[in-house]
């Protein structure tokens, strides 16, 4: 290394270390002054940007630099998105003894940091480094928070099932958190406002080429099912229409499966859900993406009468009033899942739309050559039981009716697929088990009521009525299904009273 022979001897030896040092970069443990050397000249000093006055105790100068730094505003970007905050609020620390270690140097003209500084940035302000880290467990909530805003799945090209158009694909992007964490890292000790997250972009499977030649003429199945369209049904409402979205005009190549949880994600707020009324273990509560299953249970209907082979389909915990037993396909993220798989020699399209108090599901295909007759028979009827709940915030001796019993049901389910051109029939049977539900009373054991008392409205389901033979055939060329029913046992209302005067009380 070639060294200018004006710099003295000592200098020399500290080599490198101490011109990045000079630079602002950190040397603290290399910063010992040596007796007998030239003091270097004033100069003014800076920390992350501000001037500092080197007066006094510098351990005390060290904790204002500190508190000052850290109360400053910052934001956290990820792409166009911001959260605003403080660097102490976002977990940035400063390690103060190491910063008053900084300052000591600083104040001392004969240490090797001035006197170096003196010789190659004389005339300059001294900047010092800030001694600053990112605490994890702090600012992890931050950036998961952002990730939530940031995060977006891509979508892959798709058709327009209503216009026989094409759409675009859309890159999606994701918030990568521990690389994020490192760049924070980086810039706490930069002294940076503006602390910008690592964000990926994701690429879509799928572009406009791969839809070019696809036939959609035949509406191989159609399917709807009825939704509440009340202003307090308005959250459910909007993520039948996210789910619905993430469907609408999916390309289903030959023998490719399709997966509902994969197709509409996770759901979050971030993918766009709220939570809105789920069944959970027979009882309707409130859960994130709540209708979502609605969604799935209305494509699942239409492809049952498309005559593609069905992977992956689960009943629900109690049945639901929306769509008759034995067609509903229950969904939960990581846990319950629809799947299909096309098994025709061309692919077929998909088509989702809620409006109008109807969630409609369709099959698009070349052609339609399958008759598919659907059958559903109730084996047994299992009576649901009563609890009685005492609630001091009801008036006394006031019932309502909080949950209604819905008996449980075992049936076996029947398909037969008949391919029109070959004549040849796939026949399927399995059974499906619907537990009762827990018809439940809370009874007031609270003051008398004041006269402007308005009590809680009671469960407004109906009794569950089920016919006990069901029969649906889709034929080619034939809108819609036909459909034949005998009622039997459990079909009209006023059967559970019937068979069950009683209704057995719960533990």
């Amino acid at each position: 290394m070639r060294v200018s022979p004006g710099i003295p001897a000592p200098l020399r030896r500290a080599g490198l270390a101490l011109s990045v040092a000079a630079t602002g970069a950190l040397a603290g443990f290399l910063m010992w002054p040596e007796p007998g050397a030239r003091a270097a000249g004033p100069t003014s000093v800076e920390v992350a940007g501000h001037q500092i006055h080197l007066n006094g105790d510098v351990h005390r100068l060290a904790r204002l630099v500190a508190h000052r730094y850290l109360a400053t505003p910052v934001r956290l970007r990820g792409r166009e998105v911001e959260l605003s905050t403080s660097r102490a609020a976002l977990g940035i620390r400063v390690d103060v003894a190491h910063l008053a270690a900084l300052l000591t140097h600083a104040a001392n003209p004969r240490s090797v940091m001035r006197r170096v500084h003196g010789h190659l940035r004389e005339g300059q302000p001294l900047r010092l480094p800030i001694p600053a880290a990112v605490d994890t467990e702090r600012a992890l909530p931050w950036l998961k928070r952002l990730k939530d805003a940031v995060d977006r799945a891509p979508v892959d090209a798709r058709i327009d099932p209503r216009k026989g158009e094409i759409v675009p694909a859309q890159s999606g992007r994701g918030l990568d958190l521990f690389a994020s964490l490192e760049a924070l890292d980086d810039a706490a000790r930069s002294g940076a406002r503006v602390l910008e997250a690592v964000v990926h972009t994701r690429a879509p499977t799928r572009n406009v080429s791969a839809y070019e030649r696809i036939d959609m003429s035949a509406v191989l199945a159609r399917f709807e099912t009825s939704y509440s369209r009340l202003q307090k049904a308005r959250d459910r409402t909007h993520n039948l229409q996210v789910a619905a979205s993430k469907v609408d005009g999916l390309v289903i190549r030959p023998d490719e499966v399709f997966d509902f949880n994969a197709t509409v994600g996770d759901r979050t707020r971030s993918n766009g859900f709220r939570m809105a009324p789920v069944i959970a273990y027979g009882k309707l509560v409130d859960g994130m993406g709540g209708g979502t299953c609605q969604i799935a249970s209305t494509l699942h209907s239409a492809v049952l009468f498309a005559g593609l082979p069905v992977l992956a389909r689960s009943p629900h915990s109690r049945p639901s009033f929306y769509i008759k037993l034995g067609l509903d396909a229950a969904v939960a993220y990581g846990t319950l899942n629809f799947r299909f798989r096309n098994d025709l020699p061309y692919p077929v399209v998909l088509g989702m739309t809620v409006a109008a108090g109807k969630v409609s599901a369709a099959v698009y295909g070349a052609r339609q050559d399958r008759e598919v007759t659907f059958m559903r028979r109730v084996e047994q009827a299992i009576p649901f039981s009563e609890k009685t709940i005492e609630d001091e915030g009801l008036p006394s001796g006031l019932r309502v009716l909080t949950q209604r019993g819905i008996p449980g049901f075992r049936l076996t389910r029947f398909r037969v697929v008949r391919d029109l051109g070959t004549g040849q029939a796939t026949r399927e049977r399995d059974t499906d088990s619907y537990p009762p539900t827990t018809q439940i009373w809370r009874v007031g054991t609270g003051p008398e009521a004041k006269e402007d008392y308005q009590p809680p409205d009671n469960d407004s389901h109906p009794e569950y009525v089920a016919d006990e033979y069901l029969r649906a055939v889709q034929r080619p060329g034939r809108p819609g299904l036909d459909v034949s029913r005998k009622p039997g046992r459990y079909g009209t209302y006023g059967w559970t009273k019937r068979m069950w005067p009683t209704p057995p009380r719960a533990e």
